[in-house]
């Protein structure tokens, strides 16, 4: 099947001339047709006044024929083989029906203008064998016409009155076809064109997806490479140190350890581990694998988050109001649990180790507020400044808003962070 074949194909299984727009020229093109030939026919008619043809009913078969068949110019293009046919019967008949009415061999008239609008259409729109039957219909009318109508070439030579005949039969039928299987074909070949570029650029964006996704990838492993040797390393070091703490000296005496070190050591041990889990799914997700399948945290983890905090020395009082955590979105849970732990740490680290904290779940969003006494002295282990922007980042990504600051009296200080939440 060629080019031709397959965009003609898809025109009329797809009714393209069924759109508005086409239609309307359709009708357009039938209207202009069915006018110029009917004004070339009354014109030769009344040319050959006293023949009695304006008399006879032959004439108005003829005129009938013509009509009808310009006027089918308007149907859809499923019916443009069949169409050019008519034509061609059409065009040799309305010769044979004139010169048997008015006596005149050589009127020429009939449906010219509609023969050569349905030979571009059989060639545009008809594929296959249908298409060289409809020129064939196209050409035999015409080469009849011409028949007829050079019938007594009136002593001439028969050669030139052959040439004629095959040169306007050519003319209007063969060309006419050919016109239009090119316009098929070179519409079909842009098409064509532009679905390879199209494919083209496809292939292109798909080739610098999978490009990142192995970048992404390189970059977690060597990420968790660098980062989880050390992270190991400082909770193997805490449980040596909590160990050593709570071991009996060389006496059989227990040691006199330092209760609040091996708390805090205790809370170094079990952050390492949690800081590692953390890290291999953020890595993972990175990589855009999930290979162990574990989720993310989210509020249904609190009381293991606080349990945490309260080993490491942080006195936690939690209030939960509303929550269903069953029904929250699980992006919604995790920003909210990244929120509540940082706002765990910060008090850790530069509060006087107690924390208020209130997760209240309202109608229209999830609010976290902690307070916090500031410590009197600086934070033996200052922050990097990150802490609270990352509080409000997480909370901006969901249109929701984050304060925080010291109070009237510098005493305390709070944090509060709203999510809104979508209506129900």
């Amino acid at each position: 099947m060629t080019l031709h074949d397959e965009v003609a194909g898809e025109v009329r299984t797809a009714g393209t001339d069924e759109d508005t727009g086409l239609r309307r020229q359709s009708l357009l093109i039938a209207a202009l047709c069915t006018a110029g030939d009917g004004v070339l026919f009354g014109l030769a008619i009344s040319s050959v006044p006293g023949s009695g043809a304006l008399s006879s009913p032959l004439t108005w078969i003829a005129a009938a024929a013509v009509l009808l068949a310009d006027l089918a110019l308007a149907l859809p293009a499923r019916t443009a083989g069949a169409v050019a046919v008519v034509h061609g019967v059409v065009r040799c008949a309305t010769a044979l029906l004139l010169w048997q009415a008015s006596g005149v061999q050589d009127l020429g008239t009939g449906n010219s203008t509609g023969l050569v609008v349905a030979g571009y259409r059989a060639g545009a729109w008809v594929t296959g064998r249908a298409s060289w039957v409809a020129l064939a219909a196209l050409a035999l009318g015409m080469t009849g016409t011409q028949l007829v109508q050079g019938r007594g070439p009136g002593g001439g030579p028969v050669t030139a009155a052959v040439a004629v005949a095959v040169v306007t039969t050519v003319a209007n039928t063969a060309l006419p076809w050919l016109m239009g299987r090119y316009t098929t074909g070179r519409a079909g070949h842009i098409e064509e064109v532009e679905r390879a570029a199209a494919d083209e650029r496809r292939r292109a964006q798909e080739d610098l997806s999978r490009a990142l996704t192995a970048e992404r990838g390189a970059i977690a492993r060597d990420l968790h490479d660098t980062i989880s040797h050390h992270v190991s390393a400082i909770g193997m070091h805490a449980a040596a140190g909590r160990l050593a703490l709570t071991t009996p000296d060389s006496t059989g005496s227990p040691r006199r350890g330092n209760d609040l070190a091996a708390r805090a050591l205790d809370h170094v041990e079990t952050s390492s581990g949690s800081a590692m889990s953390d890290l291999r799914r953020m890595l993972d997700l990175l990589a855009g694998e999930n290979a162990d399948g574990a989720r993310q945290p989210g509020l249904a983890d609190l009381d293991e988050l606080l349990a945490g905090s309260r080993r490491a020395g942080l006195d936690v009082t939690c209030e939960v109001a509303g929550l269903d955590a069953g029904h929250l979105p699980q992006s919604v849970q995790l920003a909210a649990y990244r929120i509540v732990q940082e706002v765990l740490t910060n008090a850790l680290r530069h509060g006087r180790g107690e924390l208020d904290l209130t997760v209240r779940q309202e109608s229209r969003a999830l609010v976290v507020v902690g307070v916090n006494p500031i410590a009197a002295a600086p934070a033996g282990t200052p922050g990097g400044g990150y802490g609270l922007a990352g509080i409000r980042r997480r909370a901006e990504v969901f249109g929701g808003t984050c304060t925080s600051g010291p109070a009237a009296d510098g005493r305390t200080w709070s944090t509060r962070a709203t999510l809104p939440l979508e209506a129900p």
